[in-house]
């Protein structure tokens, strides 16, 4: 690891360890990459969110993880984000890692003969999918100690599984999308009697989509009944569970971004308008031809109704921080229904949260200060101290 005085003072009390030197400007630590088959989405998420953290101040260091789960110290990651590369290879920098253990909060980074430390303010976790958006990563933030962006743990794995979701939106009386779920367990073992109790219950056309994953990975549009086969094996290959839920023809895809803690704000809603038959991976991020109506066509009642329900949906999965609410929208009932949340959202040049916020008068340098100052307010407010009684 080539060494930086700037950034890096070593001290020699025993086992060599790294201690920061400080700067004015407070340091933000950006963790992009991972697992997840959205690795490339969360690069080019994590391109924009550098640009706005640098010009809203922020001094930035990053954390890349590899396929493999490798984490890779990335330094100001300019060179890397600055450039068209979307992949995080091991070989991009020294190995790191962020422990649980608050007596040892940080980046901690591997050198050829010295563990450093590099100390930030917060973590922003610009990963989507497994092992990212699902609870996995905010778990290990909490042991640290390290204040993050985005959702708990709890919200975080309930909103990456979109049957817990839904069930929890029923609860609390929110409108959403029905659907039925089918195990992939009973899927492989029970075929024909899973598809037979399917196709007495559904009519297509009808959406086959993982419960557990985003952009829109392994979904497929059913026609008929003969597709049905096809779509549930794809969408088992990124989840153990599916979910079967209508076309809402005629419906109109809307978006709405929600930020806060204890007391959330709607963002203006937005409009998907695909150029391809749904919004799958490829018109999310591929497809030029995607356009976006922001803020959506709607009239003031109905823009006021997605409004209150996504707050509403916000509140009923325990959500803090920031998330994204996908609908369905009836513009002749003038009712707004929840498709799913997504507690990480996109952040790329063209992704809807971050524009829905600029449109309602936040741009994104400010909109990343605003998650930061939310994550830091959360960990104060939210601190469980653990007593033993007698």
């Amino acid at each position: 690891m080539r060494e930086d005085s700037s950034i890096v003072d070593r001290t020699t009390t025993g086992r060599r360890e790294g201690r920061v030197v400080r700067v004015d400007r407070p340091r933000l630590g950006l963790i992009f990459g991972g697992r997840s088959g959205e690795h490339e989405i969360s690069v080019l998420s994590a391109r924009s969110v550098y640009r706005a953290a640098v010009d809203g101040g922020f001094e930035v260091v990053g954390v890349g993880i590899a396929r493999d789960g490798k984490w890779v110290f990335m330094g100001d990651c300019r060179e890397f984000l600055g450039g068209q590369g979307v992949e995080v290879t091991p070989q991009m920098g020294p190995a790191c890692a962020i422990l649980p253990d608050l007596s040892k909060r940080g980046i901690w980074v591997d050198g050829p003969s010295a563990s450093l430390k590099i100390e930030v303010d917060a973590v922003f976790p610009v990963l989507h999918g497994l092992y990212g958006e699902d609870g996995a990563i905010q778990g290990l933030l909490e042991l640290s100690g390290i204040p993050y962006v985005g959702a708990p743990p709890l919200a975080s794995a309930i909103c990456m599984d979109k049957g817990t979701t839904k069930r929890l939106l029923q609860a609390h009386g929110v409108p959403h999308v029905s659907a039925l779920s089918v195990e992939r367990s009973a899927w492989r073992t029970r075929r024909d009697e899973a598809l037979s109790q399917l196709s007495g219950l559904v009519t297509p056309p009808v959406f086959v989509k993982p419960s557990g994953s985003g952009s829109s990975l392994g979904v497929t549009k059913v026609k008929n009944l003969d597709d049905l086969p096809r779509a549930l094996d794809s969408a088992f290959l990124y989840d153990t569970k599916a979910l079967v839920e209508p076309s809402q023809e005629g419906f109109l895809e809307i978006e709405c971004s929600v930020l806060g803690n204890d007391e959330p704000r709607a963002s203006l809603a937005g409009q998907i308008l695909p150029s391809r038959e749904f919004y799958d991976y490829e018109a999310k991020y591929l497809d030029e031809n995607t356009k976006l109506a922001i803020p959506a066509p709607l009239c003031p009642a109905l823009m006021k109704r997605v409004q209150e329900v996504a707050i509403a949906a916000y509140k009923a999965t325990e959500c803090r921080g920031m998330a994204r609410v996908d609908f369905f929208v009836d513009p002749v009932r003038g009712e707004a229904y929840v498709s799913e949340l997504n507690t990480i959202p996109g952040f790329t040049a063209i992704s809807m949260y971050p524009k829905l916020w600029e449109v309602s008068g936040l741009p994104f340098p400010a909109l990343v200060k605003t998650l930061v100052d939310l994550a830091i307010e959360r960990q104060r407010s939210e601190v469980k101290e653990v007593r033993r009684e007698g």
